[in-house]
């Protein structure tokens, strides 16, 4: 729960505007039942959240509530684009002439200013809240699978499938769907004191299944692997049954928003660069209950390896993770949400410098055969990137045990 105060300092509003949106009913609060003080659960200060970016995009707050009541007016919707375009093309005409009158004046060309972005928009609701802006999307009548598209890859709800397409393109086409090795997965591994122990495994967000295979050959569990992205579940599939691991391992077509377990079924669960797609947090929490006691959650999250870091970088990381952070507080996360950190490493500089070495060969192949496209554009950046910054930030791996 939150109190007042809690709420303000997170939304970037005054106490008053937060009581007028009381009695306007746009939220309702609980109260405390020792002093009478209004406090907020989880999901009024979702709503809150959603209200505020759905005012920074433009709408009244009478439209705001008819949006987070799921009843949105597409009439008015259109009514308001029109009249928006029009008034865009007169501010258009007014920037030309003063940018004219500027330089006719000073002599000096007109100061540049950024265009707006609409990832910035996403961006920044994901960073609030990624529950309230997943809702938002579904309210819009986007797929599950669709919402988290636009929230991790494209962050574009005009020309999302486009965008995804292009992705996916390039990715099923990698050997990895992200950076690693099997040298560092099997160093994470090896941080189990019992590694015998370990006859059940969840690989989440597996990808074409790189950390399956290679879990596979160093124990003798079973694992499930899981990712909601069927050509890399058919690609592991044919590899292991190339290998003579189909009895060993399961891939499995599933949401991680929606693991569908029992709990404590799995002595370990293995999360390789994907925890973020619901938030480490969110994901520490969700997934604690699937692990037996005194099982083990690996992951590997996207950290700041320095605490300053260049604009390049913290313009690009804004955008692609908001919610990102450093090594020492995923550590404190971890055990906050009932975990002891048994080991952790930051995965070394070759694994990234061979991820995006292969990207950037899937990449070329994708332009012959698309063109450039913004989805390809974009990864050419992420690629140079990492070649000019790429010491700036990394993957912290967390071998984290269940606490009692």
């Amino acid at each position: 729960m939150y109190s007042v105060s809690d709420v303000t300092k997170k939304l970037g509003i005054s106490r008053s505007t937060l009581l007028y949106y009381e009695r306007a009913g746009l939220v309702v609060p609980e109260r405390d039942p020792v002093n009478g003080y209004r406090l907020y659960s989880q999901g009024a200060l979702d709503r809150l959240v959603m209200l505020k970016m759905l005012q920074k995009a433009g709408f009244s707050l009478a439209e705001c509530r008819r949006f987070m009541d799921g009843e949105p007016d597409m009439v008015l919707i259109r009514q308001r684009l029109v009249h928006l375009e029009k008034e865009l093309m007169e501010m258009t005409v007014a920037r030309d002439l003063l940018r004219s009158l500027y330089h006719r004046v000073t002599g000096d060309a007109p100061p540049e200013v950024a265009p707006a972005d609409a990832r910035e928009w996403h961006a920044e609701f994901e960073k609030r809240s990624a529950d309230a802006h997943a809702a938002w999307l579904r309210m819009m009548g986007f797929s599950e699978k669709e919402a988290l598209y636009i929230r991790w890859v494209s962050r574009d709800m005009h020309d999302n499938t486009t965008y995804v397409n292009h992705f996916f393109h390039v990715f099923e086409q990698m050997k990895r769907q992200g950076p690693g090795s099997a040298e560092a997965t099997l160093k994470a591994f090896g941080g189990i004191d019992n590694p015998e122990a370990i006859r059940s495994i969840l690989d989440i967000g597996c990808g074409s299944g790189s950390a399956s295979l290679v879990l596979a050959g160093r124990c003798d569990a079973h694992i499930t692997a899981v990712d909601n992205h069927q050509p890399f579940l058919d690609r592991l599939q044919e590899e292991a049954t190339r290998r003579g691991l189909e009895d060993r391992i399961t891939p499995l077509n599933m949401s991680m928003h929606g693991l569908d377990f029992p709990e404590n079924h799995f002595d370990l669960l293995w999360s390789e660069g994907s925890a973020y797609i619901i938030g480490v947090e969110e994901a520490l929490s969700q997934w604690r209950p699937l692990i037996r006691e005194g099982g083990y959650l690996f992951l590997s999250d996207a950290v700041w390896l320095t605490r300053k870091p260049s604009n390049p970088c913290r313009d690009y990381w804004r955008i692609e993770y908001p919610r990102m952070t450093d090594p020492d507080t995923r550590k404190k996360q971890a055990e906050t949400l009932g975990y002891e950190v048994v080991n952790t490493f930051v995965l070394p500089r070759r694994d990234w410098r061979d991820f995006y070495n292969d990207m950037k060969t899937a990449v070329q192949k994708a332009v012959e055969t698309f063109g450039m496209s913004r989805a390809l554009r974009e990864m050419t950046e992420e690629i140079r990137l990492d070649e000019t910054h790429g010491d700036e930030y990394g993957y912290v791996c967390l071998l984290l045990r269940k606490s009692a």
